[in-house]
């Protein structure tokens, strides 16, 4: 049984999943702000400035921030009309979960959400989260898994994802190694958000496996920005899942910090299957900017059921394949 926010439901009933999405979220205390700004920079984000954001995300401040109800529902409608069912939204307190509202977002579209326990990476932590125990940060997840959000009675039903920075600090490796203890008592799945341009998935998976959560039940996440097929391989054989969940996400800083395209993606994608790893992807857009939501010009979170499943066919993958990293794979990571 899977944990939603009306509910427990089979895995069976998962069907069609983006693997890692958010639907509310807050990164702004996440930004790093100089004082050197553009004027631009604290203006509110429509689709009539979305061009600032096309190389850099936050170049506007306001895109880091996903809210209101009316246009949640909008977004998630559409992703129901390309053919999605669940949606697994990874915010965690520090960037803006909100369990009440996905109750209602979720009776409103149909669609499962899926919400996430734990703590980001450290620029968000809480001030709290220093002084706090292991086993303290462990009960923390215990109470969101098997009593309730709060006092919502909305449980999670994933664990992460758990923040890790470029160098994972000492805060972080204590969130992880809690993560770890209560991913092995649950089974459930643990999403880690990894730093885009290092190599700590390696780390990340030693931390977890030493308290006991199994290969198959660990998610290394964003290994689709900076694409390395070595290192991705050797997660793999090291049994774990890993997402490309930027599908939607091409922004060029510069050639040694830029981001991937989604054909670029695509083909990786492609090798990896041919070498038999079609078993441990999952797929996302992560959605996580305004500017990704169709209602501010984006491709919303059907992206990955229209433009990026017709390039995947389009470029060798069988429909068959594609739809199976979104069905049977993340069913086979949140089932408990």
């Amino acid at each position: 049984m899977i944990n939603t926010v009306l509910g427990e439901i089979k895995k069976d009933d998962l069907k069609v999943t983006s693997a890692h999405e958010h639907v509310f979220i807050d990164m702004r205390k996440c930004v790093d702000i100089t004082g050197e700004e553009k004027e631009s920079f604290f203006k509110p984000f429509d689709v009539r400035n979305r061009n600032e954001v096309f190389s850099d995300p936050y170049a506007i401040l306001d895109n880091a921030l996903l809210s209101g109800i009316d246009d949640a529902v909008y977004e998630l409608e559409d992703f129901a009309l390309a053919g999605g069912n669940t949606i697994v939204d990874c915010t965690l307190d520090e960037i803006g979960r909100d369990p009440l509202a996905m109750r209602e977002i979720s009776k409103k579209t149909g669609v499962n959400i899926i919400l996430g326990c734990g703590h980001y990476y450290h620029k968000a932590h809480f001030s709290y989260v220093k002084k706090a125990s292991v086993e303290s940060l462990a009960d923390e997840m215990r109470k969101d898994i098997f009593v309730g959000i709060c006092d919502t009675g909305i449980k999670s039903g994933v664990i992460g994802e758990i923040g890790t920075s470029a160098t994972v600090t000492d805060d972080e490796k204590k969130v992880l190694k809690a993560a770890g203890i209560v991913g092995a008592e649950s089974n459930f799945g643990v999403h880690v958000h990894t730093d885009l341009y290092t190599e700590n998935g390696f780390l990340v998976a030693d931390i977890l496996q030493n308290e006991g959560v199994r290969a198959n039940k660990i998610c290394i996440d964003h290994v689709d920005v900076l694409l390395r097929p070595d290192y991705i391989k050797k997660l793999l054989k090291r049994g774990v899942f890993v997402e490309f969940d930027n599908f939607g996400k091409e922004f060029y800083l510069s050639e040694s910090r830029r981001f991937a395209y989604d054909l670029e993606r695509i083909k990786l994608l492609k090798e990896l299957i041919s070498e038999g790893y079609e078993n441990q992807i999952l797929i996302s857009n992560d959605i996580c900017l305004k500017s990704m939501w169709k209602t501010f010009g984006g491709n919303g979170y059907g992206h990955i059921l229209r433009g990026v499943k017709f390039m995947a066919t389009e470029n060798g993958i069988e429909e068959q394949t594609y739809m199976k990293m979104l069905t049977v794979n993340p069913a086979e990571f949140l089932e408990s």
